[in-house]
């Protein structure tokens, strides 16, 4: 029988917002494939279907991957790592291949025996950190047994909520489940597991989705299509509801949403401290789709559009022409705001015409970002060339990632201006005065800011990988992720002196989006925030609210502050001191 009394679940609220609507709840594994004795004339065929849908596989991994990585950074994607070592684990298909000529059986089942006996083992090993990896096997198990599946058979797996906008509860979400999440059908999500910097959470926030975690029997104590309530400010899942406590959601939902456009029709207002400090506010973008909410934000112009999901999106690098048409409809969309492209940040593993014959053992140390783009001179000036064109149909400016010194920004300038040259021999227009930038997410660069600065117009601090390299956490990594602290004091200080070089300097990591930090970063001085769309409205609001000399006071404390905490508080109090509203 239906349960019908109001029930309420507790967890850990890491994305706020309400969700009303029908629960679909994801039960952990993956259900066996229907088992068949096969022909010996079918083997070529049955083992062929698996090598297609290993490739599919494949391909939607890479894809995921770079999506995360668009939307929170390379340390939350190298997860996917992992993925595509197992995907094509000698030591799983030589097992696969003897079981199926030894069984005669549809290779589908006979693939789910093979994983599933190797999870079975993996989840009695001593070693809590490969215990933890089964959830990773378990991911890329079900999509190779999707990929197997006729196209007709995958809408079937569907749970009754599937095709109406929905709350998703799970015992844990995959990276790629995480990724893969429609804003527009799912409306929150709710797992067992997870952590607040998990990259589960990061995603919810940057998809603007309410997100709980970590609440006790979750999928075994829902009901799949009930009714169900997700409250992502206090942390409370609540199933069948009872009337009285959906009107008074309904009515806090239609609050929130009411003061979230107040906080939107403010977009034509500056982001002003209330003593005239003034803050450029501006959007990060990734994808195409975004530009209309660039505008209807209030943005002031792009202080980060990520160029990878464009440039490796295809199957080939897109040459010239079509990197400059698609740079210039972003430009003249943002007019008369400035739009900032940085130039390639990937692997040099994602290039599609780059074939490594060696793994790097730790690629976020390794070959990426402007050194794959340095050691690729004729495709990078394609992509400089672009951007300079662009730059004749409005405010451009270029900065460059992952630098961790001069010289690296001095071949940077010998390149653009071989690029200018060549654009003058062909008579084609571009903006001679141009700004050029660099990241700072590299503690080197960091400490020669006040080098740096001589050499280029901007910075962009991009936070979340200046902390990681800082303090030496990966925060995907279980055993040190709770060390992953944006708020280190020796982050503090890096970003402190990164701004006292003393030219514009942006900060565009997910700590600009915080609105318990925004007091700390204007008080160090920043002078640009660059944030997700969805955030800018209460970012502004934060800055209307509160006074430069009142932040800079507050951030003399915290750079004497001896933890992470002590600074983290410092902050938060002045930010529930001058906006509350931002905090009912």
């Amino acid at each position: 029988m239906t349960e019908s009394f109001e029930r309420r679940m507790k967890g850990l609220p890491v994305s706020p917002g309400i969700a009303i609507g029908c629960l679909r709840v994801e039960a952990r594994g993956c259900p066996a494939p229907v088992t068949r004795s096969i022909l010996p004339t079918e083997t070529e065929s049955e083992w062929a279907r698996f090598e297609s849908a290993l490739a599919r596989t494949e391909e939607e991994l890479y894809a995921l991957k770079e999506r995360v990585a668009h939307l929170s950074g390379a340390t939350e994607a190298a997860i996917f790592d992992a993925h595509l070592l197992f995907l094509r684990d000698r030591t799983i298909l030589k097992r696969l291949r003897k079981e199926f000529d030894a069984r005669m059986q549809n290779i589908d089942a006979v693939y789910y025996a093979v994983v599933q006996n190797f999870m079975e083992v993996m989840r009695h090993v001593d070693d809590p950190y490969l215990r933890s990896r089964v959830a990773d096997i378990g991911d890329v198990l079900q999509r190779v047994l999707k990929n197997m599946l006729p196209s007709q058979a995958v809408g079937d797996l569907q749970s009754p909520c599937g095709c109406q906008p929905h709350i998703l509860a799970a015992y844990d979400l995959t990276p790629s489940d995480t990724a893969d999440l429609d804003p527009r059908m799912v409306l929150g999500f709710v797992t067992e597991t997870g952590s607040a910097i998990s990259h589960t959470a990061i995603l919810a926030r940057s998809l603007g989705i309410p997100a709980v975690v970590g609440v006790p029997r979750l999928v075994i104590d829902s009901r799949v299509g009930c009714k169900a309530i997700l409250d992502g400010f206090s942390g409370v899942l609540i199933l069948n509801p009872t009337a009285e406590t959906e009107d008074y959601y309904r009515a806090l939902q239609a609050e929130k949403d009411k003061a979230y456009k107040a906080f939107t029709d403010m977009r034509d207002l500056p982001a002003e401290t209330l003593d005239g400090r003034r803050i450029r506010l501006a959007a990060n973008v990734e994808f195409a789709h975004e530009y209309g909410a660039i505008q209807r934000s209030g943005a002031e112009g792009v202080g980060l559009y990520r160029t990878e999901f464009f440039l490796l999106g295809g199957g080939s690098l897109p040459d010239e022409e079509t990197q400059y048409e698609h740079y210039r409809n972003l430009v003249e969309s943002c007019a008369p705001h400035e739009v900032i492209f940085r130039t390639l940040d990937s692997g040099g593993d994602k290039l599609p015409f780059e074939v490594l014959e060696e793994k790097e053992e730790n690629p976020f140390l390794g070959w990426r970002g402007i050194r794959v783009s340095l050691s690729r001179p004729e495709v990078f000036k394609e992509q400089l060339r672009a951007i300079l064109r662009a730059s004749a149909h409005g405010k451009v400016g270029v900065m460059f990632p992952m630098v961790s010194g001069i010289t690296e920004v001095k071949q940077v300038h010998e390149l653009l201006e071989e690029c200018r040259n060549e654009l003058r021999e062909r008579g084609q227009a571009y903006d001679e005065h141009m700004r050029v930038g660099i990241m700072i997410e590299v503690p080197s660069a960091a400490m020669m800011s006040d080098v740096l600065a001589r050499h280029v117009d901007f910075f962009s601090i991009g936070t979340n990988d200046l902390t990681q390299y800082t303090i030496a956490v990966d925060r995907v990594n279980f055993r040190v992720a709770s060390m992953f602290r944006s708020t280190h004091p020796g982050v503090i200080r890096m970003i402190k002196q990164t701004i006292s070089a003393g030219i514009p300097t942006a900060i565009c990591g997910e700590m600009g989006g915080d609105i318990n930090l925004v007091p700390l970063l204007v008080g160090l001085g920043a002078t640009e925030l660059s944030v997700g769309t969805h955030l800018l409205p209460l970012i502004r609001y934060a800055i209307r609210h509160l006074s430069y000399e009142e932040c800079r006071a507050m951030t003399e404390q915290a750079l004497q502050a001896e933890d992470s905490y002590t600074i983290r508080n410092l902050s938060a109090d002045l930010a529930r001191q001058s906006y509350p509203a931002l905090f009912e």
